[in-house]
């Protein structure tokens, strides 16, 4: 049975299920886009943007609980590829000159001429679990991290990253047009700074970019 402390503050309004005995599942709405794109001066690169199907549909199924042996029978389900691609995709525009969105890894004969360079987004983990020593200190912690790829337009990996990202939510009560959070949106948006910080820094990269004739100064 769940503790009190999260059904008071998470899950009030399903309690009469788990009192029945039934599971209950959540599909969670994400939706980690910034109310305002990053402001960049957009470099002159025309980027292709290329998600498998399998990462668009990427969910993950977690348990509600606070201790690892406990069962609640409530369980949420992340959007976790659709929400990461929305950032993604608005982020990588503020960035870049041109940005076009790929059905493969390589391009197409038609593509191939209109990018200098490929993007892929991988999800390599997820842990969402809430923090509950004590009621008043309870909140919910996400983590989540990436692979980054980029490809030149033969298909050949020029340079592969990690990013990653942490975030700490304090729930409340809600019961009609709740965000869903439940920190996940931070964390997507906490791994995608940090692509934007550190990932324009790798010499690989650097080297691509110096090959598209990049006036001094222009990088993120």
């Amino acid at each position: 049975m769940l503790s009190l402390r999260i059904s008071r503050r998470v899950l009030f309004a399903a309690l009469f299920l788990i009192v029945a005995g039934c599971s209950v599942e959540r599909n969670l709405k994400l939706d980690a886009r910034l109310s305002l794109s990053p402001a960049f001066q957009p470099i002159p690169v025309r980027v292709g943007v290329f998600y498998s199907p399998e990462f668009l549909a990427a969910t993950k199924k977690i348990e509600l609980k606070c201790r690892p042996n406990e069962r609640t029978d409530i369980f949420f389900i992340f959007p976790l590829g659709q929400a990461s691609s929305e950032l993604f995709d608005q982020i990588a525009a503020s960035i870049f000159a041109s940005v076009r969105r790929l059905s493969g890894r390589v391009p197409s004969a038609d593509e191939k001429g209109t990018v200098d360079g490929v993007l892929e987004l991988r999800i390599v983990a997820f842990e969402w679990k809430p923090q509950c020593p004590q009621e008043k200190s309870y909140h919910i912690l996400s983590r989540i991290s990436y692979t980054v790829n980029l490809f030149d337009p033969d298909g050949r990996l020029i340079t592969s990253a990690g990013i990653s990202g942490v975030g700490s939510e304090k729930p409340k009560p809600c019961f009609s047009g709740c965000k869903d959070s439940y920190a996940t949106e931070r964390a997507i948006r906490d791994a995608m700074a940090d692509f934007m910080l550190r990932f324009f820094e790798r010499p690989e990269v650097k080297e691509w970019l110096s090959k598209r004739n990049m006036p001094e100064g222009s990088l993120p």
